[in-house]
């Protein structure tokens, strides 16, 4: 009876760390990671007044994102059509998607980006692959709504043309265990260099930890770095999930500098400045998209280079994703 308890026990310890090794090893090339893709000629001509939308879809789950739920192929369909019906009119002429999936189990295998792409009559895409997992174990329980294989990250929509397209990995997690680390998703910052008329246009998409403040907080202090090398040449946006509330906000919560190192930047520009944002707080909630509560999407610019004309929040998205976007419109100073 004993040597049986050991062998079963040497199984059990066997096969655990085979799927351990397999699930969270990728099962694309890397090389592939930061990809320019292109849809049709239909790249812009008039580069007067330029507008662009940040918008974490949330792989198109509406508010179930990451709830321990079956969900069933409609779900994303229907949330895909209502995205393409919602964001056609407006026209944008960039988008910068996060939480976007190009083949993951959990939103049924559809390339997500590559169908928004050609569906908004986009020229060009560019995508960052952040999450490239064999299976990922979660949510933990039941095991049958599991997310499995996992191809999954952020994506720059172009109707100007993309010139390059490159990813920062940003820090993991500081203070998670190494098996939590092997399944969870990379952060990463997406930097695509565009083509607009005479000028080159930098254009950078991000995603920053949403659990560890201390790792959102340095994953910050890169970003705005690497902003700061590219804003002495080039005229800048960057948007995204930065995860983070505004210093300003009446229920700010714990004070973290991950916003506020960029407002304290002179050269540095918001969508949604301090004073507007005050005026009317609610308004510029971005999550929940049900009911907002806070404000965790933005988009900054370098304001030496870039003049900004409009912006809102785009409440009409309702939920189609737990997030709503945010747009801008702007024009390059010459």
């Amino acid at each position: 009876m004993k040597k049986i308890l050991v062998s079963i026990s040497v199984l059990v310890i066997f096969a655990t760390t085979g799927f351990y090794f397999w699930a969270s090893s990728s099962f694309n090339d890397q090389s592939q990671y930061d990809q320019v893709v292109t849809y049709g000629d239909s790249l812009k001509r008039d580069y007067d007044t330029l507008s662009v939308l940040s918008y974490n879809i949330g792989y198109l789950s509406g508010m179930t994102n990451n709830l321990s739920i079956t969900r069933k192929e409609s779900l994303f369909s229907g949330n895909f059509e209502r995205a393409v019906n919602l964001l056609e009119p407006y026209n944008f002429d960039f988008i910068g998607l996060q939480e976007v999936d190009f083949n993951s189990a959990r939103s049924f295998t559809y390339n997500q980006f590559d169908s928004l792409g050609k569906y908004l009559n986009f020229g060009q895409g560019a995508y960052s692959v952040n999450w490239d997992k064999s299976y990922v174990p979660f949510p933990y329980f039941p095991i049958n709504i599991h997310f499995g294989r996992m191809y999954s990250g952020q994506g720059i929509l172009s109707k100007s043309q993309i010139l390059s397209n490159e990813l920062v990995v940003l820090d993991k997690p500081f203070n998670t265990p190494f098996y939590y680390d092997a399944f969870y998703l990379d952060r990463v910052l997406q930097i695509s260099k565009v083509q607009v008329g005479a000028d080159t246009l930098i254009i950078m998409n991000v995603h920053l930890e949403a659990f560890d403040k201390e790792t959102r907080e340095s994953q910050a202090q890169i970003v705005l770095e690497v902003f700061n090398n590219f804003a002495k040449e080039f005229p800048v946006i960057l948007m995204g999930d930065f995860n983070s509330r505004p210093p300003f906000a009446t229920s700010v919560g714990e004070a973290e500098k991950s916003i506020k190192i960029f407002l304290d930047c002179p050269f540095i520009g918001e969508a949604i400045d301090k004073d507007r944002y005050l005026k009317n707080e609610s308004r510029f909630f971005t999550f929940n998209s049900e009911d907002p509560y806070e404000r965790l999407d933005y988009i900054f610019y370098n304001n030496n280079k870039i003049r900004k004309i409009d912006s809102d929040v785009l409440r009409d998205a309702e939920d189609i994703s737990d997030h709503l976007p945010v747009w801008m419109t702007f024009a390059i100073i010459k």
